[in-house]
């Protein structure tokens, strides 16, 4: 009878055949590791949401769960969220919405630390010390248990560090990548006019500084994504046409300018202004308006509804304003003026969370779930939510904004230690420069709201823990036994 030869005889090893085999074997075996690992960690980032008994949900989610179960397009919303939450639902669970989102967090995060890490260093325990840090002293963890696209604001920035930092991740990641930063971009209509700035800073640095820009396909990857991004917006304009809007990315454009212009009463003033001579559909509210964005958009009361009542509608009445308000220099300048005000207030707007109020019976998230999720209603009527577990958030908010002010100073302090990498230099360039662009857009076209900024604010900690590493005390780290990979 024939044995089996044991591969442990050095015969065996020296047998190409059998080493392939066992090479594929202990292949198969580490991605079976790193997948369990990854499932940990994705647990780990959405532990907030298992905490909570259910999903985190905001105002707005009720109209994201909408657009997924009809596949039809807001008005005042890309659709790009709706389509993720179909992808992963089977609409059957929000469940799913949240672990894909805490599983994208892990890998990218992963993917990431492979780029930086010197050979030899153990990624999985750098990144399980990364990510521990991130869900107990950042807003990351809140953001990525809720059913809202903000999650993906940040995890853009990291797609486009690996598309265009690390061409070594093969084609399947790559086409991979390719395709998240497709949807990603079209969940919120901030993070067109984000990354479109973001790539003309980037090709703008190419041209002046050659030796301190990207590396090698540094064109293709600008241009790919460049064409992604061109693809997502038409895309969204077809779909809006399709579905008995104007075939435009953002149906609701004027109305969120009408909302911003009203701040610092320069709306009512051009209207004061101007209505003498021109026949405005806001003339007959020029004192009525309010100074805060919301009360002029929500609402049965808004100005927004009585033009209306759909927004479309008043959109279309809104344009004529906004567009000669715009083009009149006085106006135009006080308009800058005030949205570079916004922008720098809008960094300082850090909270662990905002906007976690119980969403009772006539919410619209309530209404959604009883419609779509009748199965999930117990679940997220008896979640600590539900109850008013979340109203306070006082200490939760001081942890995340002391720890985003001494990453601010691990940043300056170690600047020449991390500037002196290659690729952490231009990760955290591009990190930092994500956070301001995110401050500037949704300060300048929609309003100062402590969410909008906190989405983001916690790549400046990822940052200043990328930066420590680079310094002695992070190398000596590195170097220990027990950091080192097996």
């Amino acid at each position: 009878m024939l044995r089996r030869p044991d591969i442990r005889h050095k015969s065996c090893w020296n047998d190409k055949g059998r080493f392939r085999i066992i090479s594929r074997f202990r292949l198969s075996c580490d991605r079976l590791r790193l997948a369990h690992y990854l499932l940990g960690s994705t647990i780990l980032i959405s532990a907030i949401a298992f905490y909570n008994r259910y999903p985190l949900v905001f105002s707005d989610s009720g109209t994201y769960i909408r657009s997924a179960f009809l596949l039809e397009p807001p008005a005042d919303r890309p659709i790009g969220y709706g389509l993720i939450i179909r992808a992963v639902t089977w609409q059957s669970t929000l469940w799913t919405v949240v672990l894909f989102q805490s599983f994208m967090l892990a890998w990218l995060l992963f993917e990431t630390l492979k780029k930086l890490l010197p050979a030899g260093a153990s990624v999985r325990r750098v990144h399980l010390v990364l990510v521990v840090v991130l869900v107990l002293l950042t807003s990351m963890p809140w953001y990525a248990a809720q059913i809202m696209p903000d999650i993906f604001t940040p995890m853009i920035a990291l797609v486009l560090f690996l598309l265009f930092r690390a061409p070594e991740l093969g084609v399947a990641k790559r086409g991979f990548l390719w395709v998240c930063l497709f949807f990603f971009l079209m969940t919120h209509y901030a993070h067109s006019a984000m990354a479109l700035l973001l790539l003309l800073g980037m090709a703008g640095a190419r041209l002046l500084w050659r030796h301190r820009s990207a590396g090698p396909g540094f064109w293709t990857n600008w241009a790919g994504s460049l064409a992604v991004l061109a693809a997502g917006v038409l895309f969204i304009a077809w779909l809006n046409g399709r579905n008995g809007m104007r075939p435009v990315f953002s149906p609701a454009s004027n109305v969120f300018l009408a909302a911003r212009l009203c701040e610092n009463g320069m709306l009512q003033d051009f209207l004061h202004e101007h209505c003498g001579d021109r026949n405005y559909a806001l003339c007959p509210y020029q004192d009525a308006l309010p100074m805060v964005p919301v009360e002029f958009i929500w609402g049965d009361n808004s100005i927004t509804y009585r033009l209306g009542p759909k927004i479309t509608v008043a959109d279309s009445l809104l344009a004529p304003v906004v567009h000669d308000l715009l083009l009149e220099p006085q106006y135009l300048g006080r308009f800058v003026r005030s949205s570079l005000v916004a922008s720098v207030t809008q960094l300082f707007q850090v909270s662990a969370a905002s906007g976690l109020s119980p969403y009772e019976k006539g919410s619209a998230p309530y209404m959604e779930m009883e419609q779509r999720l009748p199965w999930e209603l117990s679940s997220y009527t008896t979640s600590m939510q539900a109850n008013g577990a979340w109203w306070d958030l006082g200490f939760a908010n001081r942890v995340v904004r002391i720890t985003l002010l001494l990453s601010a100073c691990i940043l300056a302090w170690h600047r020449k230690t991390w500037s002196t990498h290659s690729e952490l230099r231009f990760l955290i360039f591009l990190l930092l420069a994500w956070v301001a662009l995110n401050a500037a857009i949704t300060a300048s076209l929609a309003n100062v709201f402590d969410r909008l900024q906190s989405r983001v604010a916690w790549l400046v900690v990822l940052a200043a823990c990328l930066a420590l590493l680079q310094s002695a005390w992070g190398r000596r780290l590195l170097e220990k036994p027990e950091f080192r990979a097996a």
